[in-house]
């Protein structure tokens, strides 16, 4: 367990000097942290957020963000449906957010979420079972005791930066995301460990098959529609913090496993291994957004695979195709690079994604 060190809060700081280097300022050509060259904006879409933090702020004040993990960032609810997450998934008492946490948290959010812009390439990791809904271009969901078909040309719900999980393998992704939110034996994209109520195994599905993701350039409009989910303690805090402003969503959870919403990471903070218990894989700084409104997928996006083993393969691009009387219209086609196997696989889930629409619909 990290250490917390007194550091002052600095958050007012920090916003000015944020606005300085935002406009260009002639002198602020070097990380006012660490000393080494400022990077450009393209540069630091390909930048993992740990190494962008060390240019903006002290290591002390990373060392503060870490060890806020496992804090309690809505503590001041009074909802007792709340209250079961004032616990760890180990049982642990999950202590408030102090101040100090508080402002490095916001210093962190104010840094990165610069990065949410016009251009800035995005990922939005998938169940594979959605994965046919998303290549048919319809799928079919729940919504009151009743199944509705609804098409899969936006992003919708949770994404985040490509660079929240550059280098990383299937494994370390799902535990840097948080998506080990699963109960059942057997997930998506992790399965129960045996003899532990709270530690995740990384799914056998994940093992044989990769995580899929979409990579998307987020339009100007999609990126200003994006917001960081917050626990409610947090949440209020960005109130004095400009660089916020509108940028965050009050996200309350329950449950002892529930998610650390400090970073902006909406998922749970249970502990994810490979095979064994003692194989546990950390959690890495990221922040996570919200498409409070869908965001329409564009031509060229991509469908990637990535393996235990961190290899990706794109799997599908989105390209527009002009009909015979001119209309264009997006639409999903394989890459001619994959293999009969893997084509194979792939047109069974679309088979089964079109079997379901059908039947949605009456068709069968």
């Amino acid at each position: 367990m990290l250490r917390f060190r007194n550091v002052a809060s600095r958050p007012a700081v920090l916003f000015v000097l944020l606005a300085v280097l935002a406009a260009g300022s002639a002198w602020a050509d070097s990380c006012p942290a660490s000393g080494a060259p400022l990077p450009t904006a393209a540069e630091r879409q390909a930048i993992v957020p740990i190494v962008l933090l060390r240019c903006f702020l002290p290591e002390d004040e990373i060392d503060v963000i870490v060890g806020s993990i496992g804090r309690d960032p809505q503590a001041s609810s009074t909802n007792p449906a709340d209250d079961s997450g004032k616990l760890n998934p180990d049982g642990s008492l999950r202590p408030p957010l102090d101040a100090v946490e508080i402002a490095a948290l916001i210093d962190m959010h104010s840094v990165l979420d610069q990065d949410m812009s016009a251009g800035a390439i995005t990922r939005k990791f998938v169940p594979n079972g959605d994965v046919g809904g998303y290549l048919y271009g319809r799928t079919v969901i729940s919504s009151n005791g009743k199944l509705l078909v609804v098409t899969t040309d936006t992003l919708r719900g949770f994404v985040g930066l490509e660079r929240n999980t550059l280098g990383l393998d299937a494994g370390q992704s799902i535990a840097a995301l948080g998506l080990d939110y699963e109960t059942t034996p057997q997930g998506q994209f992790t399965d129960a460990v045996s003899g532990s109520s709270f530690r995740r195994r990384v799914a056998l599905e994940i093992q044989r098959h990769g995580m899929h993701s979409l990579r998307h350039v987020m339009s100007a409009q999609g990126a200003s529609q994006a917001e960081i989910p917050l626990g409610q303690d947090l949440d209020a805090a960005t109130a004095a913090a400009p660089a916020l402003a509108g940028r965050t969503l009050q996200m309350n959870r329950q449950g002892q496993t529930n998610p650390y919403n400090g970073l902006g990471i909406s998922n749970d903070i249970g502990l994810v291994v490979l095979q064994h218990p003692e194989d546990e894989y950390p959690l890495h700084l990221n922040e996570e957004d919200t498409m409070v409104t869908p965001t329409p997928l564009a031509a060229g996006d991509t469908l990637i695979r990535r393996n235990l083993d961190g290899n990706e393969t794109e799997i599908a691009a989105y390209t527009a195709v002009t009909g015979d009387d001119g209309s264009v219209t997006n639409v999903w086609q394989l890459s001619p690079e994959l293999s009969a196997a893997e084509v194979a696989y792939y047109q069974a889930q679309i088979d089964g994604a079109a079997a379901r629409v059908a039947k949605a619909s009456g068709g069968g």
